[in-house]
């Protein structure tokens, strides 16, 4: 996805192309990330699409693909809609300057429970190119790639308090 080129400042680090991404970006960058989980966690719509960019694409495997805003949201409500509880935690994950576009790469481990109690977790990696709007830092593309998918014992769901 073309975006906006990196403005700001750059050190010297691990980028492809011989910089890094400033300290304070990545850091905001990674914020984007906790926000991103924590609005599925709350099946928070609102918020969730406030990390994309408005020309952003998703891709999350098997031909679901969106673009923009519309399509995005609606793919996201239909997916979530299918699980009567979600928790998806992001696990490690990197971000670097490649060819003058920031990038990531962040491996997610989603926990769900379906209406009828089953359980299924979702383990993946995200392939993330992240663009800087005029509200700072968003996704501009996530692509999925599915890891590990398994039942999951149902155990006990205690629903977030004051979410």
């Amino acid at each position: 996805m073309d975006g906006p080129g990196i403005d700001g400042p750059s050190i010297d680090g691990p980028g492809t192309d011989g910089s890094a991404l400033a300290p304070e970006d990545e850091l905001a960058i990674r914020n984007l990330l906790a926000r991103y989980g924590d609005a599925v966690c709350r099946r928070d719509a609102g918020a969730w699409i406030a990390t994309w960019a408005p020309d952003c694409t998703w891709d999350l495997g098997g031909g679901r693909v969106t673009r923009g805003h519309e399509q995005t949201l609606a793919l996201w409500r239909s997916s979530i809609a299918k699980y009567a509880w979600v928790a998806q935690l992001p696990a490690s994950g990197t971000v670097e300057l490649v060819d003058g576009q920031a990038r990531g790469r962040w491996y997610v481990l989603e926990l769900n429970h379906l209406a009828d109690g089953d359980g299924v977790m979702h383990l993946g990696h995200y392939a993330d190119t992240y663009v800087r709007t005029e509200a700072g830092w968003r996704f501009g593309v996530r692509k999925f790639h599915l890891i590990y998918r398994g039942a999951m014992e149902p155990g006990e769901v205690r629903p977030l308090e004051g979410s």
